[in-house]
């Protein structure tokens, strides 16, 4: 042990101190790159199964929240199955967006009959330039 190790020890009030404000600043510091990032617009969007020949039903259709190149949250009547692969089809007077596939990452029960479901894309989508901030 360094004999200089217990004088520079801090007290644990002090690590509590230095804990809460590094954390402050990393999640400051992660919200607002990802508000950079992020398009805040109310979409109509269609998810459904990812597999061509269980599309039949109807869609578990819902509203976007967030919107980037890589994912997309909306709230839906139904819930996603994390890992499911789908098919994300978005109103296109809303938005000009091909239909794209995503893999459910994250689904949050909301209410009975309301899901925020985050869906990250297959591959990285270019929004239209109208959207940028």
């Amino acid at each position: 042990m360094h004999p200089d190790f217990d004088s520079h020890r801090l007290a644990d009030e002090q690590v509590d101190d230095l804990l809460d404000d590094l954390e402050i600043r990393c999640a400051a510091d992660v919200t607002a790159a990802r508000d950079m990032a992020t398009v805040r617009r109310r979409v109509r969007v269609e998810v459904r199964p990812g597999n061509a020949s269980e599309r039949v039903g109807p869609p578990n259709s819902g509203d976007t929240t967030e919107l980037r190149s890589q994912v997309v949250t909306a709230v839906t009547p139904l819930p996603v199955m994390v890992g499911d692969v789908c098919h994300v089809t978005f109103d296109r007077d809303q938005l000009d967006l091909a239909p794209e596939l995503a893999i459910c990452d994250r689904c949050t029960m909301l209410g009975d009959s309301q899901f925020e479901v985050r869906l990250k894309f297959v591959r990285e989508i270019a929004l239209p330039s109208h959207l940028a901030k």
